[in-house]
């Protein structure tokens, strides 16, 4: 039960820390509007959006996965390994905007 809590607020930290690092960038376009800019802005956002969709899948196969009486310990070990690569691609995506102004 505990570990189910844990993966639940690791997720839910994760989709927060997506949701703050877009609106670093919409506030960036406020103020850089060059060719350059706009090129990595667009890339950013995409790849926002490809986290938002992998977190939500992530959360659905999560909750599935815990409203069985015995979770499947392979299923289980598997979506814990997605968890980590979701933790690793938004720490690549911190670096990434790294340079975007503070909110």
């Amino acid at each position: 039960m505990q570990q189910r809590r844990n993966s639940l607020k690791v997720l839910e930290q994760l989709k927060q820390e997506n949701i703050f690092l877009k609106q670093r960038l919409a506030s960036a376009l406020k103020l850089d509007t060059t060719k350059t800019f706009l090129e990595r802005a667009e890339y950013l956002q995409l790849q926002f959006l490809q986290n938002d969709q992998a977190l939500a899948l992530l959360h659905h196969d999560l909750v599935m996965l815990y409203q069985q009486n015995k979770p499947n310990k392979i299923q289980m070990e598997g979506l814990e390994l997605d968890l980590e690569k979701m933790q690793q691609e938004i720490e690549h995506m911190k670096i990434l905007c790294s340079d975007l102004p503070e909110l």
